[in-house]
């Protein structure tokens, strides 16, 4: 199963409801599927969406009568969930759906919450963030999407929305704390909670593999360092020969050239008389424009 339909089967498994909250649920999934001749149908691959709006409209409406009808298509299954009678009951309350009907949806945070639940578990979808963030909600009506859209931003979600091929008005956040708060705001919080998780393991692992390119970017800069520097020596002991050097500079060359892989932190415990690593550094660039003088036949 897809993190989508995990979600929405979350959402649609969700029991403790007011009667408030069950009719705006129900609103939110008629809202946001298509309806046939002004009557709503729901349908659907998911059977958990077809059990949620069952048992959403006995509850909301007892006296409404619906069925089911499954259809055998590819090798899956297409289910239909439409009213047979008492379809009046449900227009006299959630009226044509031109617009959000605020008599259904009340101002409070549980109500749009549940109202949203609803859009989403009809139409909405969240990428794996394994993958990407990317939350949408596809509505079937371009003019019900633009409704929802100031509907989500007024409730302090701003999300965006884009034309897809010319013709859907797709609702979308890619930002994981804007598609956190939404899933958190709509009852799917133990989702929300798993974004938030996977964040963390991403921002470990970046922080990891900054250290250790930074930590392999500084051992490339110091094998390459050691590698010049007794390639400077070495110059230096065939042109010149080893005595040709102070004591210090001598001292210098012959550990480094006895140890060319160490770090000169280290190399520093090395000499008869331990130096400081800037004087060490001092030293070996000493040796370096000896090398580089030697090299151009520079008097020295």
């Amino acid at each position: 199963m897809s993190f989508s339909s995990d979600i929405k089967k979350e959402l649609c498994n969700i029991r403790e409801m007011s009667a408030d909250e069950m009719a705006a649920m129900l609103y939110g999934i008629f809202y946001a599927s298509r309806p046939s001749d002004g009557i709503p149908q729901v349908q659907t691959e998911k059977m958990y969406l077809i059990n949620a709006v069952r048992s959403l409209c006995d509850e909301v409406f007892p006296d409404v009568r619906h069925e089911t009808i499954r259809l055998v298509k590819n090798g899956g299954s297409l289910y239909t969930f439409r009213i047979t009678d008492g379809a009046e009951r449900i227009s006299e309350r959630f009226r044509d759906y031109s617009e959000i009907n605020y008599s259904v949806v009340s101002g409070n945070d549980n109500g749009s919450g549940a109202f949203l639940r609803g859009i989403f578990a009809a139409c909405g979808s969240v990428t794996d963030p394994n993958k990407e963030y990317h939350l949408e909600i596809v509505l079937p009506d371009n003019d019900k999407a633009a409704a929802l859209h100031s509907f989500i931003n007024e409730h302090g979600m701003p999300i965006k929305t884009t034309l897809r091929s010319r013709k859907n008005l797709v609702l979308y956040a890619k930002e994981s704390e804007l598609i956190e708060d939404f899933l958190t705001y709509i009852g799917a919080g133990n989702h929300s909670l798993e974004i938030m998780q996977v964040k963390i393991m991403k921002d470990f692992r970046n922080r990891v593999n900054r250290s250790v390119n930074c930590e392999s970017a500084n051992l490339d800069k110091t094998v390459a360092a050691a590698g010049k520097s007794v390639a400077d020596i070495e110059y230096i002991y065939r042109t010149k020969g080893a005595d040709w050097l102070n004591e210090e500079l001598q001292e210098t060359a012959e550990l480094r050239l006895e140890n060319p892989e160490m770090p000169l932190s280290e190399l520093c415990q090395q000499f008869r008389t331990p130096i400081s690593r800037s004087g060490l550094n001092h030293r070996l660039k000493k040796i370096s424009k000896l090398a580089e003088e030697l090299r151009k036949g520079e008097p020295i």
